[in-house]
């Protein structure tokens, strides 16, 4: 099996060790992704005459593009299950901004809305594992 270069494999097989590191750096890599996106757009929403309704929208898209790109950072990074790999890096990023949303006291409701989040966020976070470790 060759290492195609990947900085996380020796000797052709992923160290078992750095998974967790692997899945945690994806998860910065999305959330700083989703930060960027969100300071873009607040900045296009101020200086545009753009209406206020569109920011769940672009919220959301930003939020799923995060994810997505986040996966496929880690589906490079690995040789195998980068599906696996890629769907947790999306399920833990849903987490963290659950998380998120009780610390800063966001209004923030539990129900069917959560079990969509989370089955969005592992979808796409596989596809770009998918992505990742074919590209």
């Amino acid at each position: 099996m060759t290492t195609k270069g990947r900085s996380s494999i020796q000797g052709g097989s992923l160290l078992v060790s750095s998974v967790p590191l692997l899945i945690t750096r994806g998860l910065l890599v999305a959330l700083l992704l989703s930060l960027v996106i969100l300071v873009l757009s607040t900045m296009i929403l101020h200086f545009s005459p753009l209406s206020e309704t569109f920011v769940p929208y672009i919220i959301f898209g930003g939020t799923l593009l995060s994810i997505l790109l986040g996966s496929v950072y880690v589906g490079k990074r690995t040789e195998e299950k980068g599906w696996l790999r890629g769907g947790l890096t999306g399920l833990f990023y849903v987490l963290a901004l659950i998380i998120l949303s009780y610390l800063f006291q966001v209004s923030f409701e539990p129900g069917l809305n959560i079990i969509t989040k989370l089955f969005l966020g592992f979808s796409f976070g596989t596809l770009g594992g998918i992505l990742g470790i074919n590209s």
